[in-house]
């Protein structure tokens, strides 16, 4: 993956918190029609990543207004917590991808394993944030 390409990424993938309540997180990430029809498919990996975060309940994603809902149970995380989170996602997954370019792995099982796995090494990252 080129500079170029990541740097592009980067800045589709960026939210914006759209509203903040106690244990209400709603992210609206405004570049997303940007993102490939073929991102489309994967989608529901973003519930999966993000309720990794403890305290996360629930996840809603609207693919067609490019919002996540995020219910949380605020005595156990916060705000900054998981827009850090949501960070190493994003960085995690476009590391992943450029991997994935160089070692031509598509079977969607192993990614979605390896991603798994690396995520859960990076949740102490998040722990320490409060707002």
């Amino acid at each position: 993956m080129t500079k170029i390409r990541e740097s592009m990424l980067k800045c589709i993938l960026k939210p914006r918190v759209e509203s903040d309540l106690p244990g209400r997180l709603r992210l609206c990430f405004p570049r997303y029609a940007m993102l490939p029809d073929s991102a489309g498919p994967y989608l529901h990996y973003v519930e999966d990543v993000l309720k990794l975060l403890p305290g996360v309940h629930t996840v809603r994603v609207n693919a067609r207004i490019g919002t996540v809902l995020v219910i949380y149970d605020q005595g156990i995380c916060a705000t900054r917590q998981i827009l850090r989170w949501v960070n190493i996602v994003m960085e995690t997954g476009i590391g992943l991808a450029q991997e994935m370019e160089n070692t031509g792995i598509k079977d969607e099982a192993i990614i979605a394993a390896m991603v798994r796995r690396r995520l859960i090494l990076r949740l102490p990252q998040c722990q320490g944030d409060t707002d």
